[in-house]
């Protein structure tokens, strides 16, 4: 938050507080209050209205209809056990199953055969690039019919205009999803930067 705080206000940009509170299961009580009275109480105060992704669910449902029609789309009944036995990489098992983007006990997956290479400038790690068949097609909504991560940030980016993300490099896998969304989507991602994050102790002390 520090980070992308300040480097808003050095452009003279404005900062947005958006509250990612589209997984019920994991979400602890109160959370979203937390965090906008730690982020006042460090003087980081947001330019805009709050924007809650549980309030514009119709949003990534109207993405979905796009997506579809364009072909994108499939239902994947592929269970977690065949999922973890595929080591991070999805095989297409499902691909000739229809897409139902109103059904139920299935997930939705996105190709992304058609056009898979992802090329970027991160603002801090310079030229990155990216083959999406290296992880093959990917959840946009989940078998429990809650919307991915990965389509609602792609959404909402595109819906507020947002132009630069700074943000933590555990974040880095996701760039190239939230960009191929995108695009796919005719919108223009942000540019994207990833900051060092402290992930073990093997970084300690700094």
């Amino acid at each position: 938050a520090l980070a992308s705080y300040l480097d808003a206000r050095a452009h003279r940009g404005r900062w947005l507080l958006r509250i990612e509170d589209i997984d019920p299961p994991r979400e602890l009580p109160g959370a979203a209050e937390t965090i906008a009275r730690q982020l006042e109480a460090h003087g980081l105060l947001w330019d805009d209205a709050i924007i809650y992704q549980s309030q514009r669910l119709s949003y990534y449902e109207a993405a979905l209809q796009r997506l579809s029609a364009r072909g994108l789309l499939y239902s994947c009944t592929c269970n977690r056990k065949r999922l973890r036995e595929l080591n991070g990489r999805y095989d297409g098992r499902c691909r000739e199953r229809a897409a139902n983007p109103q059904g139920s006990g299935s997930a939705l997956r996105v190709r992304v055969d058609q056009d898979p290479e992802v090329h970027y400038r991160d603002l801090l790690r310079g030229p990155q690039q990216a083959d999406l068949r290296d992880t093959g097609d990917f959840v946009i909504r989940r078998r429990d019919q809650l919307i991915a991560y990965q389509l609602a940030v792609a959404v909402d980016d595109a819906a507020q205009g947002v132009t630069h993300v700074l943000r933590g490099a555990d974040l880095a896998d996701s760039t190239p999803r939230q960009i191929f969304l995108l695009r796919q989507l005719g919108e223009t991602p942000p540019r994207y930067g990833h900051i060092p994050v402290m992930v073990d102790d093997s970084l300690w002390p700094l």
